[in-house]
């Protein structure tokens, strides 16, 4: 994350114990944003995919598995 001056604040009128609790704050933030990012990223089955050779009707499977119901 690039730091630049407009991005800093000037905590320096806040007693201690409440510039703690902001950095603890903004700790938090981006603890959750490098989470969200990594919830963003999806996994790709393609390795677990295989190919079935299907001998008979799907249609007809479909149908009988349906009427069961």
């Amino acid at each position: 994350m690039p730091r630049s001056a407009a991005n800093l604040l000037d905590l320096s009128q806040l007693p201690a114990p409440q510039r703690r609790e902001v950095r603890d704050f903004v700790q938090f933030l981006l603890a959750r944003q490098a989470e969200t990012r990594k919830s963003d990223v999806t996994y790709r089955f393609s390795d677990l995919c295989g190919i079935m050779n299907w001998k008979g009707d799907a249609v007809a499977t479909q149908r009988s598995l349906r009427d069961e119901w």
